[in-house]
């Protein structure tokens, strides 16, 4: 059964085909619905397998054409760096 996703971005070019580190938000319903990992995963456009992965905007808008996601590693649930740090920039320095 394919599973659903969604991934907040500040600008959909961040975004690109292939591994990526992201959060996700698991959107299954029941007590763990909209539970986040840290996920090391394989994004697609164009793949017919995989689970749904939406993309909203940091504004919550949703880009109408879903992603395909295969998640290759869940991360620890914490990113080392700075209190005050961008998390985005800590996930950068992490790789």
């Amino acid at each position: 059964m394919s599973q659903e996703y969604v991934t907040f971005v500040r600008r959909l070019s961040q975004l690109s085909e292939g591994k990526q580190t992201l959060f996700i938000k698991d959107l299954t319903p029941g007590p763990r619905k909209y539970d986040t990992k840290l996920v090391r995963a394989e994004l697609s456009k164009t793949a017919s397998d995989g689970n749904t992965l939406w993309v909203r905007s940091e504004t919550g808008y949703l880009y109408p054409q879903p992603w395909k996601i295969k998640i290759l590693e869940e991360l620890p649930p914490y990113v080392a760096g700075q209190p005050w740090q961008d998390v985005f920039a800590a996930m950068l320095q992490a790789k």
